[in-house]
């Protein structure tokens, strides 16, 4: 079957080449010239001349007389011939062709070359995983599927579910008595500010199942090949992802926080956590709210750098 590329970082694939491959991108032209010249002339001559010549002369003197008579005839014939070539012809054939390898083709002979050399671990089965052969810092070709879990489209939903029907209304609900610290135009700024804090520069996290173990991707939005894709348009769909292992984890109770980018994990999950008897209080009011996602991964985790993600 043939995969297809959906997500490349090509930083990632011209840093890497450099090591693995000859470290540049190389322009081949190729030209061709040829010349000919081919000359000719031709000249042809001929010439023909006739002279007739008659005198008559006589000559008297005193006592002797004489008489001289002169015929001359002259006649010459000639011919000349030159015969030749001369020409020119000229033919100039040039040919240019310029051959330049783009970052597609890179990657393939980047994961080639990674492959010949045993430099890729290869995790059809699960039980490198589970043996712990495994090591940070490995790079790895491996599949899962992708997740419904995104704090940030979570965010995303509860803001525009607050905004929809504005802060007055719901802050009509509140009871001053019970909850006091917070209202929902605070509540709608905290979550700007944590969705802001952790989806800078278009990164986020993506995070597959691979049997019992949890794979997490630290993607950029922007590398997708197509601009108008994202993560959440292979939810449920298998991935193939070329990477490095960033982290390997095993913990029933927490191995990674989903909010680690913010640098203050701890506190805003504490501002979620404070933010759900609000929820609640809307619930009760049969208004809909978004499913709260887990923050923490738990389990069996491999954290990795995806360099490319096929379908």
């Amino acid at each position: 079957m043939l995969d297809l590329l959906v997500y490349l970082d090509e930083l990632l694939i011209k840093n890497l080449s450099s090591l693995a491959l000859n470290g540049y991108i190389d322009i081949r032209t190729y030209r061709r010239i040829r010349d000919r010249t081919i000359g000719g002339n031709v000249r042809i001559g001929d010439r023909s001349s006739n002279g007739v010549d008659y005198k008559d002369q006589k000559d008297k003197i005193s006592g002797y007389k004489s008489k001289h008579n002169t015929c001359e005839e002259h006649f010459q014939d000639g011919s000349e011939r030159n015969l030749g070539f001369e020409g020119r012809d000229f033919d100039r054939n040039e040919q240019e062709i310029k051959k330049i390898r783009t970052v597609f083709t890179l990657h393939n002979e980047l994961l080639t070359n990674m492959y010949s050399n045993n430099r890729v671990r290869n995790l059809v089965d699960m039980e490198a995983i589970a043996d712990g052969d495994v090591k940070v810092g490995d790079y790895v070709e491996i599949s899962g599927c992708v997740q419904e879990i995104s704090i940030p489209l979570y965010i995303d939903t509860l803001i525009e579910s607050i905004n929809c029907y504005g802060v007055d209304f719901l802050n009509s609900f509140l009871d001053k008595n019970k909850l006091k610290e917070l209202d929902f135009t605070i509540i709608s700024r905290l979550l700007v500010s944590l969705k802001n804090s952790i989806s800078k520069n278009g990164t986020a996290d993506l995070v597959l199942k691979t049997g019992e173990t949890s794979l997490v991707l630290a993607i950029n939005e922007n590398n997708f090949v197509n601009n108008g894709y994202n993560s959440v348009d292979f939810i449920q769909c298998s991935c193939k992802i070329f990477g490095k292992v960033m982290m390997i984890k095993e913990d029933d109770n927490k191995c990674i926080s989903l909010l680690r980018k913010s640098s203050q994990e701890e506190y805003y999950e504490r501002i979620l956590e404070s933010i759900d008897p609000y929820l609640d209080v809307l619930k009760s009011k049969n208004i809909i709210l978004p499913k709260k996602p887990k923050c923490d991964i738990k389990g069996k985790m491999i954290m990795i750098l995806p360099i490319s993600i096929c379908i």
